[in-house]
């Protein structure tokens, strides 16, 4: 499966297929990774990390379980609540598309069982992700106080005019997203059998009904969780905001569509409130990042940008490991 058929399935999972699982698992922003906005991006990243990683303050092993844990969530949601599973074929896909993605971010593979001789597919290589990144929490996931601090100031603070006891009811339906151990690490409260209950039949409901019921999501109903052009200024927004609307450019659709209005109900802001706080004029690629870091990098992204365009996206990425373990069967035939 070559980069540019990979990109081809994952746009329809996200933006057709399983829009839900895509979104609500940490995903992307789908680009063709031979597009400019994607090099653009990576180079951006790969600039605001480098300090970073020369002090020391991010590993290797923290980046590739950021990268492992947004793979592992794909399957994961789409296994609890999508109505129908991923295919093979598909599997093969986020494994490709996490494979690029790690190496253009530079993380290194090593940690992986089959990290020195390579994987015969996508597949192989999402399974051996995934398996890491579950182990890799177990080892070193552990209630701390800056978890707790996490969760009371993005669960919490988003619930405070609610009152304590919708403040509970959320933190508990959160933990029921998480897995054990991320559960207990967060210190968030285990839900009671009932909240697990009813939980389920929401979830078994949505999926019958979209099994059975729902007819497939046409073109023109396609989902974007990012601007696909950038707007007037040149800069990109969000098409979808949580509590804090960074980069939502206030309309009619951010503001009052039915999911916008429940989001305020419980404390979310507004699009376009505080004035310029969340920036909902978008963002610039080649700026983005914490203040002190704006518009600096550039010539260091330039550079790393020459470099992904001398990557191909018309090869299978794991097309030379496929080569030797044939030219290792015809040399043992011999």
């Amino acid at each position: 499966m070559t980069t540019t058929e990979t990109f081809t399935i994952m746009t329809q999972l996200q933006s057709l297929e399983l829009p839900y699982a895509m979104k609500k698992a940490p995903h992307r922003s789908l680009q063709a990774r031979d597009s400019n906005r994607y090099r653009t991006a990576v180079a951006r990243t790969n600039y605001l990390h480098a300090r970073y990683r020369k002090a020391g303050k991010i590993l290797g092993a923290d980046l590739l379980h950021t990268l492992g844990d947004g793979a592992a969530e794909i399957l994961r949601v789409i296994e609890r609540e999508e109505w129908r599973e991923l295919s093979d074929v598909e599997k093969c896909a986020v494994g490709i598309f996490h494979y690029n993605l790690g190496q253009d971010l530079e993380i290194p593979f090593g940690a992986l069982e089959s990290g020195e001789r390579g994987w015969k597919n996508g597949a192989h290589f999402l399974e051996e992700l995934v398996e890491w990144t579950e182990a890799y929490e177990r080892e070193v996931a552990r209630p701390t106080e800056t978890g707790d601090r996490y969760v009371r100031v993005y669960v919490n603070s988003g619930m405070v005019k609610m009152g304590r006891g919708v403040t509970g009811f959320v933190r508990k339906m959160v933990g029921c997203e998480l897995s054990e151990t991320m559960r207990v690490s967060l210190g968030i409260e285990e839900a009671g059998l009932f909240m697990r209950e009813f939980l389920w039949m929401i979830r078994t409901l949505r999926r019958y009904l979209l099994r059975y019921l729902a007819l497939p999501r046409p073109e023109c109903f396609a989902y974007e969780s990012v601007s696909a052009e950038p707007n007037g200024d040149g800069l990109y927004n969000f098409g979808h905001g949580g509590f804090q609307p960074w980069y939502v450019a206030p309309s009619f659709r951010t503001i009052w569509s039915p999911g916008a209005v429940l989001l305020r109900i419980f404390g979310a802001r507004k699009p376009g409130s505080k004035g310029g706080r969340y920036k909902p004029t978008g963002y610039d690629l080649m700026t983005i990042g914490p203040v002190p870091q704006e518009g600096k990098g550039l010539e260091e992204m330039k550079a790393a940008i020459e470099v992904m365009k001398s990557r191909s996206t018309d090869e299978c990425p794991f097309g030379d490991i496929k080569m030797r373990e044939r030219k290792g069967f015809c040399t043992n035939k011999e």
